[in-house]
């Protein structure tokens, strides 16, 4: 090794090995995933959009934001990661939220938006993650239909549709199941976050509640004039699980690597 930097370590061939510890990096605002390690090649994934907002004028539900959870996901030092907002909710038919991106090298993991809800009998719900609440549909005043779920499509699905109702309080579709007249879909626990349930969708024609932050919720609609409520932004969970390592050095040892070895317990 000839650069040296700001000095180094010389020393004879040796044998370093040991044991990566498992990590945990929870992201809910845009930043950077970096690993504890140089020898990390791969990170197990939850990214989560941000959900659609509810119509007002008697609308329908937010769709929720998509949900993908993935393992082995290749990695090569740090990853940019950005975090959907949620769909702004207003007087009139939803707004769509936000992907979330984990920005892996060559093939980026994104989740797709949650979609729009329609408003008044008139609109449709726009298509996402999960569908939007449309407003209308067969027998009903207004031609709006539902906005599909897993657009684009993924396997495993990112999420469901939305569904119409005549009255226009179509609900949201959610990550685990579609919506069905007004009632909303129904959300995920994922694997790496146990125990809290995100990605729901919005409920059609309900009081025009907001969801929660980093929720990926759909927002609810708007039973009478008013605004729909805004959807929840997106999340991302990053983990890593402990690892053996083992790997021979020799030479110059450069002191920016001697740091990074040190600070993670891996010299010797």
């Amino acid at each position: 090794m000839t650069n040296r930097y700001n000095g180094g370590v010389t020393g004879a061939s040796v044998l370093q090995s040991g044991t990566i510890s498992a990590d945990t990096q929870d992201f809910t605002g845009d930043g950077t995933w970096n690993p504890v390690s140089p020898a990390i090649t791969s990170v197990d994934l939850t990214v989560i959009a941000g959900g659609g907002s509810g119509g007002g004028q008697t609308g329908g539900g937010g769709g929720a934001g998509g949900l993908r959870q993935m393992t082995g996901v290749s990695v090569s030092g740090p990853v940019a990661v950005t975090i959907g907002a949620g769909g702004s909710g207003g007087p009139g038919g939803g707004s769509a939220g936000n992907p979330s991106v984990f920005a892996a090298p060559g093939t980026p993991i994104i989740a797709t938006r949650g979609g729009n809800a329609g408003r008044a009998a008139t609109d449709s719900g726009g298509s996402g993650g999960s569908g939007g609440g449309g407003s209308g549909g067969p027998g009903g005043p207004g031609a709006g239909t539902q906005g599909q779920g897993n657009t684009p499509p993924f396997s495993p699905p990112q999420g469901n549709p939305g569904s119409a109702t005549p009255d226009g309080k179509g609900g949201g579709g959610g990550s685990s199941s579609a919506a069905s007249g007004s009632t909303k879909g129904n959300g995920t626990a994922p694997s790496l976050i146990p125990g809290s349930t995100f990605t729901v969708g919005g409920q059609g024609g309900s009081g025009g509640s907001a969801a929660g932050g980093s929720t990926g919720d759909g927002g609810d609609g708007r039973s009478g004039t008013g605004a729909g409520g805004n959807g929840g932004s997106g999340r991302v969970r990053v983990f890593t699980a402990a690892q053996p390592f083992s790997f021979y050095g020799s030479g110059v040892w450069d002191m920016n690597a001697l740091y990074t070895y040190v600070k993670a317990g891996q010299w010797s």
